[in-house]
């Protein structure tokens, strides 16, 4: 069966050629950390739903933030601002929040321009001190300059001028 994968390694998300990706229309892993579809719907639900509080969606990012895909990093950073924006003195001081930092940072190539703009605005809501972040969201919104829509183009530049980061190119 020269060519063809073993039922292992379709379950373990490899196509035919051994490489993991989106080539048999997204449905598995990025990489070897990153959980199924299906977990990461289920964890985008559970940080979105109405009952979430920043705990919640916080204790889902510490249980399971290193398998999470790109989306659901922006989503628990746009929630945690959403929901504790008032918070952010008890956040500055949480370290599951800098651990949401870094894997923001660790994401940046993955993200589309919404989740640029969506983590953005979530670190200046709360007032997070994390200028590394912003340079690095900087850098990485100018390669997808042509994919942000106007409202996500506006809270990106009001986020740098709220957090008092200076992106010139932008």
């Amino acid at each position: 069966m020269r060519g063809r994968s073993s039922k292992r390694e379709q379950r373990g998300g490899r196509n035919c050629v051994g490489r993991r990706g989106r080539s048999r229309g997204g449905n598995y892993p990025n990489s070897s950390l990153e959980a199924p579809k299906w977990q990461q719907i289920a964890w985008g639900k559970q940080m979105s739903s109405q009952d979430a509080t920043v705990d919640s969606v916080l204790s889902v990012f510490a249980a399971h933030g290193h398998r999470f895909s790109a989306r659901n990093v922006a989503t628990a950073a746009h929630r945690i601002a959403k929901i504790g924006r008032k918070q952010s003195h008890r956040l500055k001081q949480d370290n599951r929040v800098k651990a949401l930092a870094t894997a923001c940072l660790n994401s940046l190539n993955d993200f589309e321009a919404q989740g640029l703009a969506n983590v953005t605005w979530a670190f200046a809501t709360i007032d997070i001190d994390a200028p590394a972040l912003f340079n690095a969201i900087a850098d990485a919104a100018l390669t997808k300059l042509d994919g942000f829509k106007p409202q996500e183009l506006a809270n990106t530049t009001w986020a740098f001028a709220t957090a008092s980061v200076e992106a010139p190119a932008l």
